[in-house]
């Protein structure tokens, strides 16, 4: 009586394994891959160009600053004095404001670009006729 249910005990997973290669031998159905849909960088370059744009225009300013520092160095009228400081003073900080915004926007693009990975879409909406009309993902 041992002997029998040892040798049903050892042998019934090997029946099962027996069988398992005749149902492996059916055709699998084929299961089409999802492509990625493709992702637009438009915003990502926005950013970087008007980021680079406000960069170059905060030379500008500065140049624009610088001289008429320069003009307020050589001045001696005391309401041409207050004008030219306060003016470039302006310039300064209109200088400054358009430097640090457009270093800014230029970090957000590359970071749009080349770091950010969004999200999958957790809810679809697709009209084939061998789907469903609305797919939740998990």
């Amino acid at each position: 009586m041992a002997a029998v249910l040892a040798a049903g005990i050892f042998l019934g997973p090997l029946s099962t394994a027996a069988c398992a290669g005749a149902q492996a031998a059916d055709p699998f159905p084929s299961v089409a891959g999802e492509t990625p849909a493709h992702v637009s960088h438009r915003w990502a370059y926005a950013s970087m160009l008007g980021g680079a744009g406000l960069v170059g225009l905060s030379f500008v300013l500065t140049d624009r600053a610088n001289r008429v520092y320069a003009d307020y160095l050589q001045a001696t009228d005391p309401a041409e004095v207050t004008r030219l400081y306060d003016e470039a003073q302006r310039y300064d900080r209109w200088s400054a404001t358009s430097l640090l915004t457009g270093e800014a926007l230029f970090a957000a693009g590359v970071w749009l670009r080349f770091l950010h990975r969004p999200a999958p879409r957790r809810v679809s909406l697709e009209v084939e006729p061998t789907r469903c009309v609305v797919s939740l993902r998990f």
